[in-house]
């Protein structure tokens, strides 16, 4: 009996092409290849866009820095030391009038969230001064810091029984400096004086000795300050009674 042998080489067929089990085999050996290699070109792509993604974050970081390097550098102080977020209470606006002049309103601008306006107020009478009923709100850091600057702007009318002659009207701005206040707080307030003169105050009870509501400021008060009329936005407030 004679033995089995496998042929040396695989017939061609007719064709000239290789069997379909062996070309398929290879077929898929080659569709592997492209897609390992397709899978690695993917790969690079993600990581080539990813690399200019970083690239275009970083910089925008460089123009924001350079555009508002203050604030960068406060925020970067602030992680640094831990800082917490300042506290700032809502709180009401009033004021008190001793002068003989009507305020008909008045507002506050400054920074810790220190914004706010007040009503108008009637002139002091032989009882007391004239006061503003509150009006909300304005922001209250908790802890006082020294040097806090206020601007106030208030108008003011010295003839306000005579509804023909407006030479009594102006507008006044002051740079004020807040008193130091206690942690615990009772609302804002301006209070205005003769001579167009102006003292702002955080009430708390007089815990320092410079807000106490119940007596009038002493002429030699530290934190009352002088006025100075603002030509602009006196012709704007007079071109309402035209």
């Amino acid at each position: 009996m004679s033995a089995f042998r496998l042929p040396n080489a695989m017939p061609e067929t007719s064709t000239g092409r290789l069997p379909e089990g062996k070309r398929a085999y290879e077929n898929g050996i080659t569709t592997n290849k492209r897609r390992r290699t397709m899978a690695k070109n993917g790969l690079n792509r993600k990581r080539t866009h990813r690399w200019q993604a970083a690239l275009v974050l970083l910089s925008a970081l460089g123009a924001l820095s350079a555009c508002s390097g203050e604030s960068r550098s406060d925020l970067s102080a602030d992680a640094a030391g831990g800082a917490a977020k300042e506290e700032i209470y809502g709180g009401g606006v009033r004021g008190l009038n001793y002068s003989s002049d009507a305020i008909y309103s008045f507002s506050v601008t400054g920074p810790r969230g220190m914004n706010g306006g007040g009503a108008n107020m009637g002139p002091a009478y032989k009882e007391g001064p004239g006061e503003a009923g509150e009006k909300c709100c304005i922001g209250i850091p908790k802890v006082w810091k020294p040097n806090t600057q206020l601007k106030i702007e208030w108008e003011r009318d010295r003839k306000p029984f005579d509804y023909k002659d407006r030479s009594g009207l102006a507008v006044l701005t002051a740079i004020v400096t807040v008193p130091e206040y206690a942690a615990r707080t009772s609302g804002f307030w301006a209070i205005f004086l003769p001579g167009d003169r102006v003292k702002v105050m955080v009430a708390d009870g007089n815990a320092n000795g410079h807000n106490d509501l119940n007596v009038r400021p002493a002429d030699d008060d530290p934190f009352i300050v002088k006025g100075v009329r603002d030509e602009a936005l006196t012709q704007q407030a007079l071109e309402r009674f035209q």
